[in-house]
């Protein structure tokens, strides 16, 4: 926070400056019509003369209202006044805005007049009174404080209304002092992007009751000007008028054209420079040019929300209002601000000249678009009237010569107690200058409330009373007097072009042209402007500029995607955030603001990736197909992008190589394909974002898509099935013997069918031994189980299933697996072997299934390993 006192220091400053600075106030809201808690009980609504002579008769007259609950009695009106006049302009204002009874600044006592009543609560009646200047006896030329008084029984006080009569005194006026008038059309910004606007306030004023159709058809001083696009004479603009002293630049002195060439309508107007902002005029433009959007809500929305509006058809009263615009500037004098009037310092002291050239092209394209015409480039209107040395240096390298400013930036010497001439010399890019002083008081005068009931006829009588102070200071010397309303003047027409007429009218003023405005010869009665900066205390703040610094990024990020190099479809709305109407308007900037980050960002995301289902994979290879916007509607937003795509786990999931950089025109949407390559089943995130073509993100966002992988392919498929196959043929021998053993041994509890010796001697051969005997000869099974531990599982006899049985006892039987005498027993073996051999060939042929389960058996008591030991006691035992 900032210290009190540099609080108060500031606080105080701005107090001098305001009076100064009024004329150009461009963040001054349209004013809506006066607007009291019910009726006023006193009303003035007219006073005249406007300049009262010796001979002349002061009326006054108005209404009395009855705002109290009872009734009122003996009411009356009169009028109290000084008759000595102001003899400082400073206590014209603070007269005007006294409240409560009259006091001792207006002593004298005038005439009275009686009002017809009672008056019952809510009742109006007229008042006039009227008084003899001569009786009055005013102290010759001056400006003369009057108040109006309403009284009930007598001396009970009602309400007081202050106002001021002018008088030329018994000599008559003094020497006119020449009044050059300086007439705005501009406004504060009103859109977002070109297509979006803040309000549909505009509209209204263009009509022919608001106020860009009150101060066009005021300023025109064309009582045939229509602005209603329903009539039959508002279907077309009207033939511009021809070349009159109030348009042109070298005789607009309104003394009519001696040869003959002007009709009298014409050289009775008052010369009017008109002051432009072609910001305005693109404002509305674009209203008369086709559907608009118009905001519904005042909240900015939030970061990925869209601006919440309502369409609203092309407005043919704003096409009127150009036309008759166009018509009424034709021939006229012409200045103008740069597009949307820039605050000049604050750009210059952040190193944004480029955006204040793009606002001197811009504006200097709108008027040729819109009024057919250029303004006068030697005419400079900086922002606030005040400048610095860079920015008259600046407004000089762009060709301006005069420069219209406030008195705060060229101020009178000190020696100086009258109002000087408003023209003054400076110096401006190394070279001279000059410098025209827009008089405060008359700025604040015009800036007085003349819409509502009765404030006119006040109003004209302040601005009176403020031109006779200055004519009356009794100079000696040619002065020139610059009036210039503030920006967004909002005046009612009777007064607009009441004081138009004044300038004419009053014998104390002579009407001329700007162009006339010159510096007097010798010394000058007002300093140059003071070193340093003397716009820091006025020009936007360091918190705005930031602002304006994020749009222009986001700006910068949006033009590097468009294929065309000079596109730069936000640059208006940056020029506008930059608009030097912002400056007194904290509140309705940052919603500005909001609103047009808000807007760019959107035309931003309007390019994207339209979001995708989850993706499957049914092998190990596939593509995917990625969709991008270009919801973009212009002629020149052809984008080029690049598109980044990238796996949150690339050992699970790869992306191979695709086209990453496309162009899409607007409105359109392409596919991108992208091949993709899974490794691991599983779900894996895909990231993927839009970047231009330097590899910079264009939104804060990633688009996650997700991809599940539920296939290796027939590569991987086959490979498994062959792994598969290995492993069941390596345990199905395994297997298999278990089920034979088990099944022999089953088998081996019981006698075997047709030999019992044999299935006997069997059981008690050696392991290795395999019963191979006839299962109806006995001999033979025991035959066959004396023999050594050689395996002959492949010769099995038939009858084999008794076989197994008995090879599985004799596995299990103690003692098998040792025995002596083995070598000894090799012959019998042998033999035993070559017997047994022909036994199954014999036994194969009856019985192939038990031979193969046999063969089975065996294979788990290889001959070569059955030990020897015990052979012979096991033969010798049998």
């Amino acid at each position: 926070m900032r210290r009190f006192a540099h609080l108060g220091a500031v606080v105080a400053t701005t107090a001098v400056l305001l009076p100064s600075l009024a004329a150009f106030n461009p963040a001054q809201a349209p004013s809506a019509p006066s607007e009291r808690d019910g009726q006023d009980p006193l009303v003035v609504e007219e006073i005249g003369p406007a300049a009262v002579g010796p001979d002349s008769t002061v009326r006054i007259e108005g209404e009395v209202t009855n705002t109290t609950g009872g009734a009122l009695e003996d009411v009356s009106v009169r009028m109290r006044y000084s008759g000595y006049p102001f003899q400082d302009r400073s206590r014209l204002g603070d007269f005007a805005s006294a409240e409560g009874p009259a006091d001792q600044r207006t002593p004298a006592y005038g005439p009275e007049a009686a009002v017809d009543g009672p008056l019952e609560p809510g009742q109006t009646a007229a008042f006039s009174i009227e008084a003899d200047a001569s009786d009055l006896k005013l102290d010759g030329f001056g400006a003369y404080p009057v108040a109006v008084e309403a009284l009930a029984g007598g001396e009970e006080h009602l309400a007081t209304v202050r106002t001021f009569i002018a008088y030329e005194g018994a000599d008559g006026a003094p020497s006119p002092v020449d009044i050059a008038w300086v007439w705005p059309l501009m406004d504060y910004p009103r859109r977002t992007d070109d297509d979006t606007f803040l309000s549909s306030d505009l509209a209204a004023s263009v009509g022919p009751e608001g106020r860009l159709g009150r101060l066009l058809a005021a300023g025109a001083q064309d009582p045939d000007l229509d602005l209603d696009p329903d009539s039959e004479e508002g279907t077309a603009p009207p033939e511009p008028a021809s070349p009159s002293p109030s348009a042109s630049a070298d005789d607009e002195s309104g003394d009519g054209d001696e040869d003959g060439g002007g009709d009298g309508e014409e050289a009775d107007r008052t010369p009017v420079t008109w002051a432009v902002d072609p910001g305005l005029l693109a404002d509305v433009e674009r209203l008369a040019s086709g559907s608009y959007n118009v905001l519904e809500d005042t909240d900015v929305p939030g970061e990925g929300e869209t601006l919440p509006v309502r369409t609203v058809e092309a407005d043919p009263g704003a096409r009127v209002w150009l036309d008759r615009t166009a018509a009424a500037l034709q021939d006229a004098p012409l200045v103008a601000t740069p597009y949307a009037d820039p605050d000049v310092p604050a750009l210059l002291e952040a190193g944004l000249e480029d955006d204040l050239n793009a606002a001197v092209r811009l504006g200097g394209d709108t008027l040729q678009r819109t009024l057919g015409r250029e303004a006068d480039p030697a005419y400079a209107l900086p922002p606030g009237g005040l400048v610095d040395t860079a920015t008259l240096d600046y407004y000089a390298d762009q060709g301006a010569e005069t420069f219209l400013l406030s008195e705060t930036a060229l101020p009178p010497q000190p020696w100086v107690e009258h109002t000087p001439s408003a023209a003054a010399p400076l110096e401006a890019g190394g070279g001279e200058a000059t410098g025209i002083v827009v008089d405060p008081g008359l700025t604040e005068a015009l800036g007085r409330p003349s819409r509502a009931h009765g404030e006119a006829a006040l109003a004209q009588q302040r601005f009176i009373a403020e031109t006779a102070m200055i004519g009356g200071e009794h100079t000696g010397e040619d002065r020139t007097l610059v009036a210039m309303p503030p920006t967004t003047w909002n005046p009612g027409t009777e007064f607009a072009s009441g004081v138009l007429e004044a300038s004419e009218d009053l014998p104390w003023l002579s009407a001329v042209a700007l162009s006339d405005v010159e510096p007097p010869g010798g010394e000058s009665e007002r300093r140059g402007p003071a070193g340093g900066d003397a716009t820091a205390e006025t020009r936007l703040g360091k918190e705005h500029m930031e602002r304006v610094d994020g749009i222009r990024g986001t700006v910068r990020l949006f033009n590097s995607i468009l294929v065309e190099d000079d596109a730069d479809p936000y640059r208006p709305a940056v020029l506008r955030a930059e608009s030097a109407a912002w400056r007194e308007e904290e509140s309705r900037a940052a919603r500005s603001l909001g609103l047009i980050g808000a807007s760019v960002r959107n035309g931003l995301a309007s390019v994207r990736i339209v979001p995708t289902e989850p993706v499957t994979l049914a092998s190990k290879t596939g593509t995917i197909g990625v969709i991008i916007a270009n919801d973009l509607q212009g002629d020149d937003e052809t984008v080029r992008v690049k598109l980044s795509m990238f796996s949150e786990n690339p050992e699970r999931m790869k992306v191979d190589d695709y086209q990453d950089e496309m162009e899409i025109g607007p409105g359109q949407k392409t596919t991108v394909y992208v091949p993709l390559e899974a490794r691991i089943n599983g779900r894996t995130m895909l990231y993927l974002s839009l970047q231009n073509t330097q590899g910079e993100p264009i939104s804060s966002e990633e688009t996650i898509t997700p991809v599940n992988a539920s296939g290796l392919g027939y590569q991987a498929m086959i490979i498994s099935g062959i792994g598969a196959l290995v492993l069941v043929a390596a345990l199905t021998p395994r297997a298999l013997r278990k089920w034979a053993r088990k099944r022999a041994a089953a088998l081996g509890e019981a006698p075997a069918d047709g030999g019992g010796d044999g299935g006997a001697e069997g059981s008690a051969a050696s392991a290795g031994a395999v019963g191979a005997a006839d299962p109806g000869d006995g001999d033979g099974g025991a035959e066959g189980a004396s023999g050594d531990g050689s395996a002959r599982g492949g010769d099995a006899p038939e009858g084999g299933g008794e076989a197994d049985g008995a090879a599985e006892a004799a596995d299990d039987a103690p003692g098998s697996d040792a025995g002596d005498g083995g070598p000894r027993d090799g012959q019998a073996g042998q033999d035993e072997k070559d017997d047994g051999g022909e036994r199954t060939e014999s036994g194969a042929s009856d019985d192939g299934e038990d031979a193969r389960s046999t063969t089975g058996a065996s294979d788990d008591a290889p001959a070569d390993e059955a030990p020897a030991d015990g052979g012979p006691d096991r033969k010798g035992d049998q």
